[in-house]
């Protein structure tokens, strides 16, 4: 059997449906919240294991019998308060895992982590795997979380579990059911289509494609060295060449871009986030968002490309098909006419 918490994410329920079609005659358990949707998964004949990856004898239960276990569950917030339950399920999520997966005879763990549990390199360095975690010096929150629930499962590989664990950068593409953040930037670029003039500034960021980062993982699964971790990151790219990519697709007039000066918008940013928390509604414009945007994205994922054969589809071709995957299932409306982006390098 292979269980996998956190299937109904956007790497989640690719994953799922990638594990059914590699494993056929495998039983494949899902371990979900309570209430959540299972529309990600219709057509596919699965276990359903309902419970709270806080509490060690839900995730005990869920792991038992298991030779493999994908574990994606985790908060991504990047708000100005996050609050306690990010740590809760990030980094308590994964100890109740990491315990539970000691307790089985025979078993491999595939934690997903993320890039921003790695410590990034001043001066444009090239980001890349390292051993020592938790990393001083990330930001509080959900970075720091990723760092100390990285600790736990290669602490626990250095004890003996038969654990590997992946890094991916910021990931986008196709079968979005829950709009992640960048499903969001997209609705809100969308939002502004008609507009000829649209302020930017000098920010970019390194995006994977979903399904890329779900062939790492099994190949990770299949091939990768226990007590490593390996990057899968994709391409580096601007908001102003996302923003035209994203006008190509769409049919829509390409507008001129007004570059801004960084500080004025980092003040935006802490309005926005301020007023977000006062308010209560979710902004994608946050502080941490904007210096993400602003860090060092030379991400390499050498490693993996190395040891794994992983290789990331251009960055258009995945803009392109996360554009088409949401017009299609009625988040944004229909384009009248499109043409296919070229391909980036």
């Amino acid at each position: 059997m292979i269980l996998v918490t956190g299937a109904t994410g956007h790497i989640g329920n690719v994953l799922v449906h990638a594990l059914s079609r590699r494993y056929p005659g495998e039983t494949i358990r899902v371990f979900l919240q309570p209430r959540e949707s299972l529309e990600p998964f219709n057509r596919l004949t699965l276990q359903l294991y309902y419970g709270d990856i806080r509490k060690p004898d839900d995730v005990r239960t869920a792991v038992q019998g298991s030779r493999l276990v994908f574990h994606l569950a985790g908060v991504i917030d990047t708000s100005l308060h996050p609050g306690p339950r990010i740590y809760e399920i990030n980094v308590g999520g994964t100890r109740n895992v990491v315990e539970a997966c000691l307790a089985e005879p025979s078993v491999r763990l595939v934690y997903v982590s993320s890039v921003h549990a790695l410590p990034e390199w001043p001066d444009g360095r090239e980001i890349t795997e390292v051993e020592q975690f938790p990393v001083p010096g990330v930001p509080e929150g959900y970075a720091r979380s990723k760092s100390e629930a990285t600790a736990l499962v290669l602490s626990a590989a250095r004890g003996g579990l038969d654990a590997v664990i992946a890094f991916p950068s910021g990931v986008i593409g196709p079968d979005d059911y829950k709009m992640s953040e960048m499903g969001r930037m997209f609705r809100y670029f969308y939002a502004i289509r008609s507009l000829r003039l649209v302020f930017s500034f000098q920010g970019a960021y390194n995006f994977v494609d979903v399904r890329d980062v779900v062939e790492g993982l099994i190949a990770l699964a299949e091939r990768g060295t226990s007590g490593q971790g390996y990057i899968l990151s994709g391409h580096q790219i601007t908001i102003s060449e996302i923003i035209r990519i994203e006008r190509q697709v769409i049919g829509a007039r390409q507008p001129r871009i007004l570059t801004v000066p960084v500080r004025l918008v980092q003040l935006g940013a802490a309005i926005l986030a301020r007023l977000a928390h006062w308010f209560h509604f979710h902004s994608i414009i946050t502080p941490y968002s904007i210096a993400v945007l602003l860090s060092n994205s030379r991400i390499s994922h050498a490693k993996a490309s190395r040891e794994l054969g992983y290789q990331p589809r251009p960055i258009a071709d995945s803009i392109r098909d996360n554009l088409n995957w949401l017009m299609d299932h009625g988040l944004f409306r229909k384009r009248n006419a499109a043409s296919s982006p070229s391909r980036m390098r």
